[in-house]
């Protein structure tokens, strides 16, 4: 991850300069009013808990142009409105989840500002990064003694709470239950409201 000073707008238009002449160059043409009226599309920057004595995290948002042939060029600051603390990055590109940055629980400001060609879109979010507790997770202990056949009030009677409806395909049904490590998850599947399958740790340390 690189911190960085915001640029100037000069540079900015470098920038954008350079993003379209990179585009030209790769034999995609982009009209000047192409470029001139392309706007971006920013979605909200996704806040994920922390551990008990742990930090969480923020994931920048994903972020494009309308018009496809333009890159969108990012620049985005998360402060800690309690302490003032800012993180600022920046990067080219509509990549999901370019940065992911772990910061304390509290409530935050997201502000990203998107160039597409010469139109420029500012958009502010708030966001609070909470503390997982024991009786919103599950422990390795409460998934071993889920057993196959168990129905899934039983299962949130040993977990404590019900979890979270991930997605259903050809009469399975995938329920997501968080565990105390930092972006990671357990999954139980069910079929007619019983235990089919179940994975520990799914996701990301």
């Amino acid at each position: 991850m690189h911190i960085i000073r915001r640029l100037r707008r000069p540079l900015s238009r470098i920038f954008a300069a350079l993003a379209l002449g990179a585009l030209l160059v790769a034999g995609i043409e982009v009209s000047p009013a192409e470029a001139a009226g392309s706007t971006a599309t920013i979605m909200k920057p996704q806040a994920e808990r922390a551990p008990i004595k742990g930090k969480g995290g923020i994931m920048s948002p994903y972020v494009e142009c309308t018009n496809a042939n333009i890159e969108p060029h990012v620049d985005w600051t998360i402060r800690n409105n309690k302490t003032g603390a800012t993180k600022r990055f920046s990067w080219t590109g509509a990549y999901p989840g370019m940065y992911f940055p772990r910061v304390v629980p509290g409530a935050y400001t997201s502000k990203t500002t998107v160039t597409c060609g010469k139109q420029t879109t500012v958009r502010t979010h708030h966001l609070v990064v909470r503390r997982k507790t024991y009786k919103t997770t599950m422990s390795w202990g409460e998934f071993r003694r889920i057993k196959r056949g168990m129905t899934r009030t039983k299962v949130r009677q040993i977990v404590g709470y019900p979890g979270r409806d991930s997605w259903a395909y050809n009469g399975t049904r995938t329920v997501t239950y968080d565990i105390m490590k930092f972006w990671c998850w357990t999954n139980i599947d069910y079929r007619q409201g019983r235990v089919v399958a179940k994975y520990w740790n799914v996701g990301h340390d």
